[in-house]
């Protein structure tokens, strides 16, 4: 595995599944958001809690899982809420303890971004260079490219810079600036609009504009258009490593090889406030609870077929 994708697995150390009771629709945001109700419905496979013990516990044996926190409901009915393993050594999980969303926040800037659209403040194919004149390529990328991750940019997490840096000090704070700087000294991958390429640079950037055109920092846009209208007040960006107690531990081993530990002897972090600064824009690098979790897989399926 590159030492670029061994980068996300401290977030990944907790699991959360969700199987929410609608699929194969597009998301509107014609209307304000709200707390999803029970009553949507659809045809789905039966679920039990036995059935879903099963899937975890082989989960968590073939990838080394230490501890999940799962909730399940088919039609607005709770199939399961369950927390497995162990959050710390002797510490049992438990399914009120906080972890870090990670990428789930995209979800929430694209629908901020979309509720600015239906407004009528920004369209999706205004060039970024309007709000940020001094980006590299921002009379060429959109608003809509980098929602869509259209835009070219190089992901910075594949730049081995950024995981020497990490690996040297996992505590260090990391701003938009530094990370865009870190892309964009490297030329676009490909004409804007013409392919796609997950790269967490165009939320960096995406985020800066928002606040650009807003006037508000992504705190408070993020509370303001998602978070309060879904009533997911146990999700938050502390502006620090910070997790909310209980909060669920997470392991790593991934600095073996920087650190030139041998193979021969054991060795894992407790990786837990290791400084996500680096992930995604300010304002979205959140932490959560399953219950969150589920609201808003809920709330994403609220649509019109």
């Amino acid at each position: 595995m590159a030492r670029r994708e061994l980068l996300v697995t401290p977030l990944a150390a907790a699991v959360a599944l969700v199987l929410v009771s609608a699929a194969g629709c597009q998301l509107s945001t014609q209307e304000p958001l709200s707390p999803p109700s029970a009553s949507t419905s659809m045809s789905v496979a039966p679920a039990s809690a036995a059935t879903v013990d099963k899937v975890v516990n082989e989960v968590m044996a073939s990838q080394h899982l230490r501890a999940a926190i799962v909730k399940v409901s088919v039609g607005g009915r709770e199939v399961i809420t369950k927390a497995y393993g162990e959050s710390m050594p002797g510490v049992p999980a438990t399914t009120d303890m906080h972890l870090r969303n990670g990428a789930v926040a995209i979800s929430y800037v694209s629908i901020a971004l979309l509720q600015l659209v239906d407004e009528g403040v920004v369209n999706l194919d205004d060039k970024v260079s309007r709000w940020l004149p001094d980006l590299p390529y921002g009379d060429q990328v959109t608003l809509g490219q980098l929602a869509q991750m259209t835009s070219g940019y190089v992901d910075y997490v594949t730049a081995p810079e950024l995981t020497k840096l990490l690996y040297a000090d996992p505590f260090r704070t990391f701003t938009p600036e530094d990370l865009i700087a870190i892309s964009t000294k490297r030329p676009l991958l490909y004409r804007p609009g013409t392919n796609w390429n997950y790269a967490h640079t165009n939320y960096v950037i995406l985020g800066l504009a928002m606040e650009k055109i807003t006037g508000k920092p992504m705190t408070q846009i993020m509370q303001e258009r998602v978070l309060g209208p879904l009533g997911l007040d146990n999700t938050t960006d502390p502006g620090t490593p910070a997790i909310t107690e209980p909060a669920l531990h997470a392991y790593s081993s991934e600095r073996r090889y920087a650190l030139k530990i041998p193979a021969s002897i054991p060795f894992t972090e407790d990786a837990t406030y290791w400084n996500p600064s680096w992930t995604i824009t300010h304002g979205a690098i959140q932490t959560t609870n399953i219950d969150d979790m589920h609201t808003s897989a809920v709330a994403s399926a609220r649509v019109s077929c």
